[in-house]
């Protein structure tokens, strides 16, 4: 009966050390792991003038104030300081993740992030002259340490829509 107890503790002792070796592994691999980011992003979002995706203005008048708002995240695992450039372009102005839009800047925003955070930026516009399929475009930039520079993010929104007169009444 000793010798088959001692093989019963014998037994209990390997799987509770194969428990501990495998909860310590896991332990391990977790603190290994913990902060590193695996895919890191940022991301640009345009809301509407109640803050929501959607209800843009579609027509709007020459000089009347576009309100806006821009929304920047952070998941890229450091601080970063981000440039959003507005500008103004039309249906033949190229532009991806890749190239920046070559076309006037009508404004520009700056913020600086911790990694995790994210930020809703007020935005609000005037254009100063009539435009038909003008194209709002929302560029995001970073700071790039190692060259000490700005450079396109590959990041970018836009937004449809018409720039009339006003109508002057007849006289």
């Amino acid at each position: 009966m000793r010798g088959r107890r001692k093989v019963i503790d014998e037994e209990v002792k390997a799987i509770i050390l194969a428990i501990i070796i495998i909860v310590g592994v896991f332990s391990i691999a977790q603190m290994i792991s913990t902060g590193r980011i695996v895919e890191p992003f940022s991301a640009l979002g345009l809301l509407g003038p109640k803050m929501k995706i959607g209800d843009y203005p579609r027509n709007v008048l020459v000089n009347q104030t576009i309100n806006l708002y821009l929304f920047v995240d952070n998941h890229e695992g450091h601080l970063m300081y981000y440039v959003i450039y507005a500008k103004l372009g039309n249906k033949s102005t190229v532009i991806n993740e890749n190239i920046s839009a070559n076309a006037p800047i009508l404004d520009k925003y700056e913020v600086i992030l911790p990694h995790g955070e994210n930020i809703t930026i007020p935005v609000s516009l005037r254009i100063q002259r009539p435009y038909r399929n003008a194209r709002l475009i929302f560029e995001m930039w970073i700071y790039d340490p190692v060259n000490e520079t700005l450079r396109y993010h590959g990041r970018w929104v836009q937004l449809w829509m018409n720039i009339t007169a006003p109508v002057t009444p007849a006289e």
